[in-house]
């Protein structure tokens, strides 16, 4: 016998460790459908529930015991240890005393007594109390340590026309769009010099990516031979219809990494049980079609609705598992999860785009769109359930100089003398092609933009956004009133040095005409539109009758044309 701290205990045969420490829990239990398999030598040791099948790498991984020790004695000494298929001990959870009456139980995190994390494989945990005449009563509990881990996640759509890909226009110092994989816009596994897809080299779990929050540029890495789009680790945005259900395609793991540095198995399925994949996030739980998962297969699952307005949310999903014998209707938890993180964008209608128009810039929305419009939205504390909603948050934004937005989109400013420019000049291509990707790189093209430049952009951003029936319209030549130009400091009757009008004017519209909008100026509407001050006049959605008479002096001749192509 070994005495320690006053108190006496059996030597043990098992090369059991003593160290110091005691967990009691008084939550009561029921024992899982397959969770016990336990024996014991005498009834002063009662087993209650335990994990079946557990893996220590999930987030609060590791498995549990519990049981009860008969009262008659006061105190018991308790040893817990794991032991391999073999029977070597790896672990040792607990040793202390413990008292009878309430409900014990311990957890253990999986990781052995030389600090590394248990590989996959058949344990079991034995548990040994030994009471004050030396009597010893032991319970084994079967354990199954399995490697769960996802490696890609594809949002895709449950109705036509609800999901789109969200596309990227910049690489390194060139214009080169990029939409995000429709194959997994989620994605973390190896990568060459890899050994296994859900353990770095070490042994470590792999790291889940963060959301991507760059709005112009993809993921790159930098190989041998270059700077590429990674195709191995990142977490793109993903954009629905507004108040669509968002569905989720999981594909699992199939390969790990040992304590001693070599690449193994998941050890999964287990023989007599089945497993799935469960969801929740702050809207609820995520349905799922309860397969049977094995390595390397999918699972598509269904969230809890969107935003019913455009917009964007951050959502974080937390993925556990769960286990039940064949043919049960009872799953049990395996401890831990698997927390992922999501940006979506919604849109209230699917992106329109120019006729004849192709290339990977027509994917999808814009992140950088996207982004802007919720930058707007918040700014002006709306709520973009109606396309109305829409026009004004975009017009207001574009033109910017108010509360928090000090300049226009991108610092623009207006082609006129008065701001350093050279006479209205169309700086980001015309009717046809708009460059809308050099204006959103910090205005590429210059800082200067005319009202072609302002129509063109804005029609486009509006019909990716979901604004259908976009058009430009053209005005004739007329005589202005007081106007406050995009950029400028404030209202003038005198935009040129010594004349005071347009040979034309492009500005948009959504309706053949009957209502405009005109990001490129304000109007007055101080009731006196011939004179200054001027009281800003923003043109959302306004009537043209009342637009063309606070703009000009005169009727204006007009016409419309077709939504230009982007690049």
């Amino acid at each position: 016998m070994k005495r320690r701290h006053g108190l006496v205990f059996a030597a043990c045969t098992s090369g059991f460790a003593l160290f110091a420490g005691m967990e009691v829990a008084t939550a009561q239990g029921v024992p899982p459908p397959g969770g016990g398999g336990a024996s014991h030598s005498f009834n002063a040791l009662h087993p209650g529930d335990a994990t079946r099948i557990c893996d220590p790498k999930l987030d609060g991984g590791g498995a549990s015991v519990s049981y009860h020790l008969d009262p008659s004695y006061r105190k018991y000494a308790v040893t817990i240890t794991v032991l391999a298929a073999a029977g070597q001990v790896v672990a040792t959870p607990f040793v202390g005393r413990e008292v009878g009456k309430v409900r014990l139980e311990h957890f253990w995190d999986g990781k052995t007594t030389a600090g590394s994390y248990a590989n996959p494989g058949h344990y079991t945990i034995r548990v040994t109390a030994i009471n004050a005449k030396l009597e010893q009563s032991t319970a084994d509990f079967e354990l199954d340590i399995v490697r769960l881990g996802v490696r890609q996640i594809t949002a895709a759509a449950t109705v036509a026309n609800n999901e789109w890909q969200t596309v990227y226009f910049r690489k390194l110092n060139q214009y080169k769009f990029y939409a995000t994989p429709a194959t997994g816009e989620w994605l973390s596994r190896d990568e060459t010099g890899d050994l296994a897809d859900l353990d770095l080299n070490d042994g470590s779990p792999r790291p889940r990516p963060a959301i991507w929050t760059r709005t112009d540029e993809p993921v790159l890495e930098t190989t041998v031979s270059g700077t590429i789009y990674d195709n191995d680790w990142y977490n793109y945005p993903v954009c629905y219809r507004a108040g669509a259900t968002p569905q989720f395609t999981l594909k699992f793991g199939t390969a790990m990494v040992r304590s001693d540095g070599t690449a193994g198995g998941v050890n999964y399925p287990v023989a007599g049980f089945d497993l799935r994949v469960v969801g929740r996030d702050q809207l609820g739980t995520w349905v799922g079609s309860n397969v049977n998962i094995t390595p390397g297969s999918t699972d598509t699952l269904v969230g809890a609705p969107v935003n019913t307005n455009a917009g964007r949310v951050d959502r974080g999903v937390l993925w556990s598992f769960e286990y039940r014998p064949t043919g049960s209707a009872t799953w049990s938890a395996i401890p831990g999860n698997i927390d992922t993180q999501h940006r979506i964008y919604t849109i209230l209608d699917q992106p329109y785009w120019a006729t004849g128009g192709s290339g990977t810039q027509y994917s999808g929305p814009w992140v950088e769109v996207l982004d802007y419009l919720c930058v707007w939205q918040k700014e002006f504390n709306l709520t973009l359930d109606t396309q109305e909603k829409i026009v004004k948050a975009l017009v207001l934004g574009y033109f910017g100089q108010q509360g928090n937005l000090l300049t226009a989109i991108e610092d623009v400013h207006y082609d006129c003398p008065s701001e350093g420019g050279d006479g209205g000049a169309t700086h980001y291509g015309g009717t046809g092609t708009v460059h809308l990707s050099h204006l959103l790189n910090n205005h590429a093209d210059g800082i200067y933009v005319n009202c072609t430049d302002c129509a063109t952009t804005t029609s486009v951003m509006l019909a990716m956004l979901g604004v259908p029936n976009m058009e430009l319209f053209h005005l004739g030549s007329m005589t202005l009133r007081a106007i406050w130009g995009i950029g400028c400091d404030d209202y003038t009757l005198d935009l040129w040095g010594g004349s005071h009008g347009f040979s034309y004017h492009h500005i948009i519209t959504r309706d053949g005409g009957t209502n405009i909008s005109d990001a490129c100026l304000c109007v007055d509407e101080d009731g006196s539109p011939d004179a200054l001050p001027g009281t800003p006049g923003y043109n959302y959605d306004r009537d043209w009758n009342r637009y063309e008479a606070l703009l000009a002096k005169a009727n204006i001749s007009t016409y419309t044309q077709k939504l230009p192509k982007v690049d």
